[in-house]
């Protein structure tokens, strides 16, 4: 189990690049998918739940077959986790200790709906309707569970870089319990090796690594 931070990074999702102007519901969700997984990106975004707050840095880079994450809080605990590959670093300095992971999932920290294929009928898929929001064209897509076991979700798709810049995790009644929405994201050509390095001057800390097998 992660800790709570990259539950955070477990809980935006897909992207895809490109407008489609008659594009369906479904179709923005898989763009958004492909945009999230196969693009460089760099932004910050507000996460807020059960009343707390956290700003924090996402920085997502596609270099060949490599990929490279690291998701920062910017307030708070100062939080970070840095991800190579399938090896997943969390540093954690208010417990001043570090967690290694490895087989972590090689999906986007900034991730995770259902799977919209497997889950066609257990989810009802709507919208698609034109929003302004950061200045930007959005498409506003929303998935409604067809039980009572799930939670829905909305989300605010950039029409242009098909980014999801906002999120929303909802209840059966429609409530948000769990939202993120960015202030500010760049989808740069390249991103260097140094903005993968911690803030955190992490040698005193505890390092609590993978038991080897």
């Amino acid at each position: 189990m992660r800790p709570d931070s990259a539950r955070i990074a477990a809980f935006v999702l897909l992207l895809g690049a490109g407008a489609a102007f008659g594009a369906e519901p479904k179709e923005w969700l898989e763009r958004m998918n492909r945009a999230l997984t196969t693009q460089n990106y760099v932004g910050v975004f507000t996460h807020v739940h059960e009343g707390r707050v956290e700003t924090l840095r996402i920085i997502h880079r596609v270099r060949g077959h490599e990929v490279s994450e690291r998701l920062l809080s910017l307030d708070g605990s100062g939080r970070e986790f840095i991800r190579q590959g399938n090896e997943l670093t969390c540093y954690l300095p208010d417990k001043r200790t570090v967690l290694v992971e490895r087989g972590a999932s090689d999906g986007p920290l900034l991730v995770a709906l259902p799977d919209i294929d497997g889950d066609s009928l257990v989810y009802e898929i709507r919208g698609g309707e034109r929003e302004r929001l950061l200045g930007r064209t959005t498409r506003v897509v929303a998935l409604h569970p067809r039980d009572e076991y799930r939670y829905g979700y909305r989300l605010w798709i950039d029409e242009q870089t098909s980014m999801p810049l906002k999120t929303q995790l909802c209840d059966q009644s429609g409530e948000v319990i769990e939202q993120i929405v960015f202030s500010n994201i760049d989808l740069p050509e390249r991103i260097p090796d140094a903005m993968f390095k911690p803030l955190v001057d992490a040698s005193n800390y505890r390092w609590l690594l993978p038991i080897a097998r």
